[in-house]
């Protein structure tokens, strides 16, 4: 029964890291940032949701409690307390090669910029980057995958490395704006209801069960939806509000909370039910 158990909550959680893992690859980050990111997420946690007496977790308690080395755990306690969780060094392949093109004299032009690179030769060509700065990923996969996310284009002369777009640091800060207010705000209160030990202490969540629809429905219901769910979020966004002008000013020093709800709409999104 445990080992049943363990393996329907592990779907769950299968199924909950599949779209942060298509997020990951759509913005060119890979396996080792992920892991980086996510052994600091469980550092954190351990250390700030298990102490004694208010003090941070220790060391070996982390370690025993997550599976990380207490050498691991020193080390990202140490980035933690530098502000620097969220720095990642761990590049993929791909932003390897691109890194190289940008930084290997044998790849740059006569202004140090990125050369425009033939395809095929021994030396100064797309084929010698891959081989020298690409491990063992051959180079037609490389190749592939920096068209994939519009790194390079074919020129006439070979291939050239294009620079990164305005529009793609805004669609970063646009994404990690919609997680800061969409899915972690949603997962905490998951997670705090499950670690609470009275109901009357749980934060509300309600969510619509499954409903299958025709697909040449799904346009227009999407539409009904949008409008409704604005709807729902400009009601609760104006009940927010006239609390948080209620007692403006009043300098109680009674203590404040930041307080947030969200709603939202998916299709075809597999359950773990």
């Amino acid at each position: 029964m445990e080992h049943q158990n363990n393996n329907e909550m592990n779907q769950a959680f299968l199924l909950l890291l599949q779209p942060i893992a298509r997020l990951f690859l759509r913005y060119g980050r890979g396996i080792k940032e992920y892991l980086e990111l996510s052994k600091t997420a469980f550092v954190i946690v351990a250390s700030e949701d298990y102490g004694v007496g208010g003090r941070p977790t220790n060391a070996s308690r982390v370690a025993a409690m997550t599976g990380i080395t207490r050498r691991e755990v020193r080390r990202l306690r140490g980035k933690i307390d530098a502000n620097q969780a969220a720095v990642t060094e761990q590049l993929t392949p791909v932003r390897e090669v691109m890194l190289a093109w940008r930084s290997d004299p044998d790849f740059l032009d006569d202004d140090n910029q990125p050369a425009v690179l033939p395809l095929t030769g021994p030396d100064a060509s797309f084929q010698g980057l891959i081989k020298r700065h690409a491990g063992d990923i051959p180079e037609g996969a490389m190749r592939k995958e920096l068209e994939r996310i519009s790194a390079i284009e074919t020129v006439a002369d070979g291939v050239r490395l294009r620079d990164p777009s305005p529009g793609d640091g805004l669609a970063e800060k646009r994404l990690a704006t919609q997680l800061r207010a969409g899915p972690y705000p949603l997962l905490s209160a998951i997670a705090h209801n499950h670690m609470s030990d009275s109901p009357l202490e749980y934060w509300p969540i309600e969510t619509v069960r499954e409903k299958t629809i025709r697909r040449s429905d799904a346009g227009r219901v999407r539409e009904i939806v949008s409008g409704r769910l604005r709807a729902a979020t400009t009601n609760i966004a104006e009940l927010l509000d006239a609390y948080a002008a209620l007692h403006a000013g009043d300098g109680d020093g009674e203590p404040r909370v930041t307080v947030s709800a969200g709603v939202y709409y998916t299709e075809d999104v597999d359950s773990p039910d």
